[in-house]
């Protein structure tokens, strides 16, 4: 778990990076990771994580076609 928790701290600091749904999800897994209730309405929890997942797969998709990966 420490290990994941720095490289998500790196990565966060990388300029330009993030957005108000990945910080809200990193910090429900931050409280999550100590053992902490997260209090955030479901809803609202699960529109960040759909928008996170979302921009994930679409930067991944972005990157393959820059690379030259066929779909």
């Amino acid at each position: 778990m420490k290990a994941i928790k720095a490289r998500a701290t790196r990565a966060r600091n990388a300029a330009l990076v993030t957005c108000p749904a990945s910080r809200h999800v990193l910090a429900m897994a931050l409280l999550m990771a100590e053992g902490k209730p997260v209090h955030d309405l479901p809803q609202d929890a699960a529109e960040s994580m759909l928008a996170v997942c979302t921009a994930l797969w679409e930067a991944r998709a972005d990157l393959g076609k820059l690379k030259g990966n066929k779909p």
